[in-house]
């Protein structure tokens, strides 16, 4: 059933890509957002926005380790990130900053990440998990 529902929230988030308002992002154009790193299935199916949820210790963490797709959420728009999840399943509901070429209005392939915290900017580290 998790299977079934990750593919529709997928396809919702294509079908959301196919009316975006491209207006922000054109294609491969250098772009940067902050805001709270999610994964896509359980913010689109339930809002939520951090690690642990409904009772479940780490919930974000293994659905981005499953291959759910990580996105930021900036305000009121989830900007996902075309890059292997598992690069950020360890910072599920901390505020980032990503760094990368903008595509489609709302797809952010990242070439720099960060975690933005009360002790600064730490860098989180994308090497070894590129898509081949």
């Amino acid at each position: 059933m998790k299977k079934i529902a990750t593919i529709l929230a997928l396809f919702g988030l294509l079908v959301g890509v196919a009316f975006a308002d491209e207006s922000q992002n054109s294609d491969g154009k250098p772009v940067t957002v902050q805001g709270i790193l999610i994964d896509t299935d359980c913010y689109f199916k339930e809002g939520q926005t951090g690690n642990d949820h409904d009772g479940m210790t780490g919930c974000g963490a293994a659905c981005l380790n499953s291959g759910v797709p990580a996105g930021v959420l900036a305000g009121n728009k989830v900007y996902v990130l075309i890059f292997p999840s598992k690069a950020f399943a360890n910072i599920v509901g901390k505020k980032v900053e990503v760094e990368g070429e903008g595509y489609e209005g709302n797809l952010i392939h990242p070439h720099k990440a960060a975690i933005l915290g009360k002790d600064g900017r730490k860098p989180i580290q994308l090497t070894g998990f590129e898509m081949m």
